[in-house]
């Protein structure tokens, strides 16, 4: 019997509960609301190329809720052997697991901070990330019926390499032999804390490197679309400070004017060193302490992002 190719899926319960929602119109995104947007991911995954999903066992649960509610109508579900930690780890352990166990696509269910730390795990993914974050710059808005029946077509292999965008990443050395990765965004702050961690305080921004933005998104990759197109494969140098002012959407229903010195288009490949000035820096939105006098900011090659309407299309082709 030839095996089913394997959907990985992985849920972050705690996505979407930063305090973003207090500066900001960002809602919160509960747990059964989680719950069901996996439920309707995994009928979706019916309407394809037959799948089995490989899933991690979040600490809430949502991945069991999800199987329970869309009962018999959903693909095979198994659970990666990772114990849930509770922390941004999870993510990352679940991924690199998933890979191993000859994954074809790896599904994630948050913001951009649980992409982030799943890609860790797992770089070079085919990434269906469904939207349940914050600011979502990255993740896919499509109704996650939808998702599920592009996932389906991209695990099966059947797609041309259209229905998939190539990301640039961002390898940051945080000090000797530490490195981590986002996948937006890298910016550097003049404050000594992290605090409640996201960003919402223009004054307080020296410097960003930014890697993927839309004409759509939010957050600083906001920043980047208000100083126009970013072209593949390039990142773009932003330094902050004196100079012309751009209304930028700094979050869901939080609008403000944030000043640009100048910026620098680059492309993959290119390392960028930050200014001394910046005490904390944020991977993805997500504030970390700077204990090293030099962070290095390297574009490098991320993962292939689906295109869920070209893939849906080229799915849908006769014959397939």
């Amino acid at each position: 019997m030839v095996e089913l190719p394997i959907v990985g899926l992985i849920a972050n319960p705690v996505a979407s509960k930063d305090i973003r929602r207090l500066v900001g119109l960002a809602r919160v995104v509960d747990v059964e609301e989680k719950a069901n947007l996996i439920a309707r991911f995994l009928v979706g995954l019916t309407a394809g190329p037959p799948a089995r999903v490989l899933a991690f066992d979040d600490a809430a649960g949502l991945v069991r809720r999800a199987v329970d509610l869309g009962r018999d109508g959903i693909p095979p579900v198994a659970l990666v052997d990772v114990a849930a930690s509770g922390d941004e780890s999870d993510s990352r352990r679940a991924a690199a697991s998933m890979r191993d166990a000859g994954a074809a696509v790896l599904v994630t269910v948050g913001g951009d901070g649980t992409i982030r730390a799943a890609i860790e795990g797992w770089p070079d993914a085919c990434l269906v990330p469904i939207s349940a974050g914050t600011n979502n710059a990255v993740a896919i808005p499509d109704e996650p019926t939808a998702v599920g029946k592009a996932a389906a077509f991209a695990a099966s292999e059947m797609l041309p390499s259209t229905a998939f965008q190539s990301l640039t990443a961002l390898r940051v050395i945080l000090e000797a032999g530490v490195t981590s990765t986002a996948l937006v965004d890298v910016v550097g702050v003049n404050t000594a804390w992290t605090g409640a961690r996201a960003l919402w305080e223009p004054e307080t921004f020296v410097e960003a490197v930014i890697a993927n933005s839309r004409s759509t998104s939010v957050g600083i990759a906001s920043v980047a679309a208000a100083l126009g197109r970013l072209e593949p494969g390039h990142i773009r140098h932003v330094r902050f400070g004196a100079g012309d002012d751009v209304r930028v959407l700094l979050g869901p229903g939080l609008v403000k004017s944030v000043s640009i010195a100048g910026y620098t288009d680059l492309p993959r490949g290119a390392r960028v060193v930050l200014d001394p000035a910046c005490r904390v820096v944020a991977l993805d939105g997500e504030r970390r302490a700077v204990t090293a006098a030099r962070v290095e900011v390297s574009a490098v090659a991320g993962p292939r992002l689906l295109l869920v309407s070209t893939a849906l299309d080229a799915g849908l082709m006769p014959g397939r």
